[in-house]
């Protein structure tokens, strides 16, 4: 039995580092497109630009959350997910499902990481 206590503990650790690492990739490439455009200045500012640049901050800070609060940071990630998708459906001329998929998509495979590291934690007694 003492076994299985070490396996879920190892699991839920790479579930915590997978997360991490997806998480600070995809959340630093919103954020490179994001500083590319602001800088690039070859868009005007538009509501559409100022709602995706606070999807994109509230990505990152969901994401700084989760590094050290799994379970709240994932429940964080999966409204930003939420979130960018349906922002992503409104924003889309065509092929919405992609562009839903590609911007809500990645939050919530990381939300979903985080919540099963926490999730896998909590069951092992290990808590936050």
């Amino acid at each position: 039995m003492g076994d299985s206590g070490r396996t879920g503990g190892r699991r839920a650790r790479w579930l915590r580092w997978l997360g991490r690492g997806t998480g600070s990739l995809v959340a630093g490439f919103w954020l490179f497109i994001a500083v590319v455009g602001a800088v690039g200045g070859a868009e005007p500012w538009t509501l559409e630009s100022s709602i995706l640049t606070g999807l994109i901050v509230c990505s990152v800070a969901g994401v700084a959350v989760a590094w050290w609060r799994e379970g709240l940071g994932g429940i964080l990630l999966l409204v930003i997910a939420a979130a960018h998708g349906l922002f992503a459906y409104f924003a889309a001329g065509h092929n919405k499902g992609m562009a839903v998929v590609v911007s809500g998509g990645p939050f919530l495979v990381v939300g979903l990481l985080f919540l099963a590291s926490w999730w896998g934690r909590r069951k092992d007694g290990q808590g936050e």
